[in-house]
């Protein structure tokens, strides 16, 4: 994108928003983060690994966002008679095996930030395994940001400090009151990971009792490009019919898989953000998976978790579903409230510093 005509008065956001590039949930949660920041007067400078076109196309970037493919273009971008605004990447982190974090580099440009008198804006972050990051040694200017917010309370009862809010997915989706009712909803859709164990003939079964039980048909969707193999294997092994999109740009997979989950009684997935965007288009999120302890973790957040279990679990977590149907949209109503109001403690620091 191009930058904006220069103007003294307006404040650059410099923000890290890489994510997978062919994962539409990384892409929601930072479209999510983006809107948080956005305000009159703002322009972004943005950083990511090369993303493609296809990702980019989820951010809704316009010409107040400045794309930078290099990390050293990116940190040049910053204009030495400004105060520094530094917006830290949110989702998953892989702490396996660190000893600290955030690494050498990235703790230096941190502390430059604040040196400078900016703000550090860390929020919706997460760690891939609460158990990693329980001997790491976070860093000061990292500890220390002007705000810090975990995305489940498993990341941050293992860092012991920051607080704890929903994952940025959760702000997107139709609005609880345009809802289409249960009995309205006549799909139950599927989509499951490419690398993990594809499920046993017992999960197969069971999945397909609950479509019988509940007279709804089966769709299978990918919304992320590597699961589309499995997607179509499944539809098959289901009885169902694989439903796929027209592109896997993002903005137009984002629109395709919310048109399928708002027809959609539950969404059966082993991806949290298969589920986050399922239960923000009303589809209750039945979460199944060889090992789910982060699904448990970031719908724990939002008290969505009792539908959380593991692949040979579904039946028991269908049984519970017609009395949870009617939790859905307060739980989603409460999840909004709380990102609105991260959402103000962030527009406060931004506007705490002079552009």
């Amino acid at each position: 994108m191009e930058a904006s005509m220069h103007n003294d008065s307006i404040q650059t956001i410099h923000a890290d928003v890489a994510g997978q590039d062919d994962n539409l949930g990384d892409s929601a949660l930072r479209l999510g983060y983006l809107n948080a920041l956005a305000g009159p007067g703002r322009r972004f400078h943005l950083h990511g690994r090369a993303q493609s076109s296809d990702y980019l196309a989820g951010l809704a970037l316009t010409d107040d966002h400045i794309w930078f493919d290099e990390r050293g273009e990116w940190l040049r971008s910053w204009d030495s008679a400004s105060t520094p605004v530094h917006v830290f990447n949110a989702g998953e982190n892989n702490l396996a095996g660190q000893h600290a974090y955030p690494t050498v580099r990235r703790t230096k440009e941190l502390a430059a930030v604040k040196k400078r008198g900016g703000v550090v804006i860390v929020a919706g972050i997460g760690v891939k395994n609460a158990e990693d990051a329980k001997g790491v040694d976070f860093q000061a200017p990292f500890r220390d940001a002007d705000v810090l917010s975990w995305r489940d309370a498993g990341s941050r009862e293992a860092a012991g400090f920051g607080d704890v809010n929903p994952d940025w997915a959760f702000a997107l989706g139709s609005h609880t009151s345009q809802w289409l009712p249960a009995d309205s909803r006549d799909l139950i859709s599927v989509t499951l990971r490419f690398d993990r164990p594809y499920p046993d003939e017992t999960w197969v079964r069971e999945v397909t009792d609950l479509a019988r039980a509940t007279s709804r048909r089966i769709a299978t969707v990918a919304q992320v490009g590597r699961d589309a193999p499995r997607a179509i294997r499944l539809a098959a092994d289901l009885g169902g019919q694989y439903i796929g999109s027209p592109s896997f740009a993002h903005d137009v997979l984002d629109a395709h898989v919310r048109a399928l989950y708002r027809r959609s009684l539950i969404v059966i997935s082993d991806r949290a953000h298969g589920l986050i965007i399922g239960a923000t288009e009303g589809a209750y999120p039945l979460g199944s998976a060889a090992d789910p302890q982060k699904l448990v973790r970031l719908l724990d957040t939002v008290d969505l978790a009792h539908l959380v279990g593991r692949h040979d679990q579904v039946s028991d977590s269908a049984a519970d579903l017609p009395s949870r149907l009617d939790g859905l949209a307060p739980a989603i109503d409460e999840a909004r409230r709380r990102l609105a109001r991260l959402t103000l403690r962030i527009q406060a620091a931004l506007s705490s510093v002079a552009p």
